[in-house]
């Protein structure tokens, strides 16, 4: 039983693609769910950067730090820049892949 294209184990008929409406719909939906999860990744690890810092530096100052510069200065710009070159890439990746696609289903129509 050789199936090659096919991502199921069991031969038989392909699956139907969906339509561009469906299409569109999932990919703009994967693009703002991997936008939010970069962005938040690079929250917490902008804040936890942030707090090491500001502690650090608290530290050889011998002063007591102001914690909410981690969130101010570090931290949100960080989120900020994260998501936005996440948005960016995953714009692109979908731009990729809906020229694949239309290529795809011009050659399947020929």
């Amino acid at each position: 039983m050789e199936v090659r294209g096919s991502k199921t184990l069991l031969g038989g008929k392909s699956m139907k693609h969906p339509s561009w409406a469906v299409w569109t719909l999932m990919k703009w939906a994967r693009i703002m769910l991997l936008t939010l999860l970069w962005t938040g990744l690079g929250m917490g690890v902008g804040l936890f950067c942030g707090i090491l810092s500001v502690a650090a530096l608290g530290a050889i100052r011998h002063q007591t730090p102001d914690m909410s510069m981690a969130y101010r200065y570090i931290s949100i710009p960080v989120a900020i820049c994260s998501g936005s070159c996440a948005f960016i890439w995953n714009v692109a990746r979908a731009f990729q892949a809906a020229v694949h696609r239309c290529k795809a289903l011009s050659s399947a129509q020929q």
